[in-house]
């Protein structure tokens, strides 16, 4: 998985870091203390551990039990300083290939946590553009809606209006056969007048 390593290489790690301080008694502790033995090492995990160098006194209380002479001591304390020799010997290349390995862990969280924010800022651009383009298309249906509905108006306007023509115009059709049929009845009228006085003139004479 990206950012772990295997016990090998954390042993390793811990061997460069505390240098002839090694303990492998305590590096085996904290292996069986791990939450899943076996599992990869992330590098937050190692970090404690790692600055927590043991003083030659922690290594020495770290060996098997056995009489404490002074003889004894000094054997132990010159084995100790032997392998350490012998291991600082072993990991000086060592060290800097993983001193490397922990810088390029290091490195790819960075980069990763680089690449999960240009992801956040590129989904949260989306998303502003997502909304810029709601609200617009919502503008455009009000912007729509707004023009259909003055269209309505001013044709319900226009209807009516041409309604109320008609209707005056009919009115005006109307009367106008009023008149006319008035100027009739008069003309009738004023003939039959006519008539009557023609007739009793003759009469009369």
């Amino acid at each position: 998985q990206d950012g772990l390593i295997d016990e090998q290489d954390a042993k390793l790690l811990f061997t460069a870091t505390h240098e002839h301080n090694f303990s492998l008694q305590r590096y085996e502790r904290w292996l069986n203390s791990r939450r899943v033995p076996g599992s990869g090492v992330a590098f937050l995990e190692v970090d404690v551990p790692l600055c927590n160098i043991p003083t030659p006194d922690e290594i020495i209380a770290d060996l098997p039990t056995v009489p404490r002479t002074k003889d004894v001591f000094k054997s132990a304390t010159s084995t100790i300083m032997e392998e350490a020799r012998a291991r600082d010997k072993k990991n000086n290349l060592q060290n800097i290939g993983y001193m490397k390995k922990l810088q390029e862990l290091k490195d790819k969280r960075a980069e990763n946590l680089n690449r999960r924010k240009s992801i956040g800022d590129e989904f949260k651009k989306t998303e502003e553009q997502r909304k810029m383009d709601e609200e617009e298309d919502k503008r455009r249906v009000d912007e729509d809606e707004r023009k259909r509905l003055e269209e309505e108006r001013i044709l319900a306007e226009e209807r009516e209006r041409l309604a109320l023509l008609e209707k005056e115009g009919d009115e005006r059709k109307r009367l106008q056969e009023l008149k006319d049929l008035a100027a009739k009845e008069e003309a009738e009228r004023r003939a039959k007048e006519e008539e009557e006085r023609r007739r009793a003139a003759e009469e009369a004479a």
